[in-house]
């Protein structure tokens, strides 16, 4: 077993490893205490999980025939833990997790860079539909006047038309 709770926290998220997968769980000062809890509850049994994993690791890496009776009872105690998180799995069902951030975790990455890649992302495809709007206008106010010069009392009712019109959001 792999279970492996990651210690940091960064901006109060909670990650918690189960082998590939990671189950970041952000807490806001704004949540009730009922959230709050259900994530401390499931902190807890994480906490509990993971150390009787690392005592039955433990008692099954030196076995012997004297120590079957405190194997066993790790094995009971880990298949409970295994249970009890099972049993807390529809707690979380609201919670969403992008696939990306999981990639950059398995890569050994913080999950931070993955949060400043999606602003970066955002940013330079912002800057290019703003170049896009940029053209559009540009093309818009070219193609009037091309259209002014060949049909003037059509481009002039046009124009009005526009004006009057709170949708159209510009002249």
């Amino acid at each position: 077993l792999n279970i492996v709770l990651i210690g940091l926290k960064w901006s109060k998220t909670l990650l918690i490893q189960n082998g590939t997968n990671l189950i970041p769980q952000r807490m806001e000062n704004n949540e009730s205490s009922s959230t709050g809890s259900r994530f401390d509850n499931l902190e807890q049994c994480l906490e509990n999980f993971i150390e009787n994993s690392r005592q039955l690791c433990m008692v099954a890496t030196d076995f012997q025939a004297s120590s079957q009776t405190v194997l066993n009872q790790k094995i009971q105690a880990v298949l409970g833990g295994l249970q009890e998180l099972s049993a807390k799995h529809s707690k979380f069902n609201d919670i969403k997790i992008p696939v990306e951030l999981l990639d950059y975790v398995d890569a050994g990455k913080n999950p931070q860079l993955y949060t400043k890649d999606c602003i970066e992302k955002t940013l330079i495809r912002n800057k290019e539909v703003n170049g896009k709007i940029e053209q559009y206008k540009k093309f818009r106010a070219c193609l009037l006047n091309e259209l002014t010069d060949l049909f003037p009392k059509e481009t002039i009712q046009y124009r009005t038309i526009r004006e009057d019109d709170p949708a159209a959001g510009r002249p």
